[in-house]
């Protein structure tokens, strides 16, 4: 009876003695895991990972560590592993969102989009506040980008400048990469999507000058002149006050009417601009350019043009243009300095300007450097 009593006595203490001495494993184990989160925080994953591989043999069902470990094998590249322990851990605590957030965005870089949109709609449903439509959608895009998987890139920017929660500028933050991200030949392979896209921003922000401005230019590279022409229109409308912005979008539909081969149209239009701003730049040279392909009013086309070479004495093509009207003016001596001027600032590599200074040389009576630099023009347009 003493003995079972004597036990009795015992069991309590041995319950508090265990509970001690777990409470101070666990102190242990946590005071571990503070080094490793130091050694990975100083850049050193190889110690970090050590260390980890001697908690996990002691504690294979903590989800930190396995965490952590998966961090490590991240930075070393083995995305593999990584993965791996990221969803070992989620395993362990199902709840843990920070766990969802970082395999989703492994899953991401590595191409496994389908996987990182079933983790990023979950994170969405339990904190939408967090996860937003606009940003779940750019991520989402910006990866199948990556993958060149284009329709479900289109697809995923679609839904984006249809959330309504979404302000304009962050759609139009998103979309600029579209206009400006690409190469020149996949940009041309994907002219019609992004065409489409672009028309979906102005569905969902037709107040937007932003979108305007985007679709004119889509339409603009798929040479839609009378789209163009809409888009510039409804941005003078949007904003006629704004002077700078009146002027500009003159000057392209003046652009346009001259490609659409309508002349008469395209000066009106660069007049117009041309009360509103005198020295707008880009309207005098086109418009003196174009005047000089007619040989006609090369006066007035000369004084334009003179104006954008004294606001801006470094750019190739304003010199270009007004050394070209000088030479058609009986002026190669006076233009010749100005064709000089422009190779030093990009001509070189333009092989209408090339083409331009070898009739100044010509005329001049400089045969071999004329003859260097029509083949070199000629090079440039191979």
């Amino acid at each position: 009876m003493k003995k079972l009593l004597l036990c009795l006595l015992l069991i309590p203490q041995l319950f508090l003695l265990r509970a001690q001495e777990e409470k101070r494993d666990s102190i242990a184990m946590e005071n571990a895991l503070l080094d490793v989160v130091a050694s990975i925080d100083a850049g050193d994953f190889e110690t970090a990972g050590a260390s980890l591989d001697s908690l996990l043999a002691v504690y294979p069902a903590n989800d930190a560590i396995r965490y952590y470990k998966g961090i490590c094998s991240y930075a070393a590249g083995d995305f593999e592993d990584a993965g791996r322990c990221f969803r070992e851990a989620l395993e362990l605590d199902p709840s843990n969102n920070w766990y969802k957030e970082t395999l989703a965005n492994l899953y991401l870089n590595t191409g496994k989009v389908k996987e990182a949109e079933l983790l990023l709609r979950e994170l969405q449903d339990v904190n939408p506040g967090k996860f937003p439509e606009l940003s779940v959608s750019s991520l989402l895009a910006g990866a199948y980008r990556m993958k060149r998987d284009y329709p479900s890139y289109f697809a995923a920017l679609t839904s984006l400048v249809r959330d309504p929660v979404a302000d304009d500028e962050m759609k139009y933050e998103a979309l600029m990469s579209v206009m400006r991200g690409f190469d020149s030949r996949t940009f041309n392979s994907l002219r019609p999507q992004i065409d489409t896209l672009m028309r979906e921003y102005v569905a969902a922000e037709p107040e937007s000058m932003h979108a305007h401005s985007l679709l004119m230019e889509s339409a603009y590279a798929l040479n839609d002149y009378e789209k163009v022409l809409e888009e510039c229109q409804a941005m003078i409308d949007l904003q006629p006050e704004d002077t700078s912005n009146v002027v500009s979008c003159l000057g392209v539909m003046g652009d346009v009417y001259y490609a659409m081969e309508q002349e008469r149209k395209a000066y009106k239009t660069y007049e117009k601009a041309l009360k509103l701003d005198l020295q707008y730049c880009p309207v005098l040279n086109n418009y003196a350019y174009y005047l000089s392909l007619e040989r006609r009013r090369l006066a007035k086309a000369e004084k334009m043009s003179r104006v954008t070479v004294d606001l801006y004495p470094d750019n190739p093509t304003y010199l270009d243009t007004y050394g070209w009207i000088l030479y058609l003016r009986g002026k190669a001596a006076e233009a010749k300095p100005y064709f000089k001027h422009a190779m030093l600032y990009g001509g070189k590599d333009n092989a209408v300007i090339l083409m331009h200074f070898a009739a100044v040389l010509d005329k001049l009576g400089e045969k071999d450097l004329a003859t260097y630099y029509r083949n070199l023009s000629e090079s440039k347009k191979k």
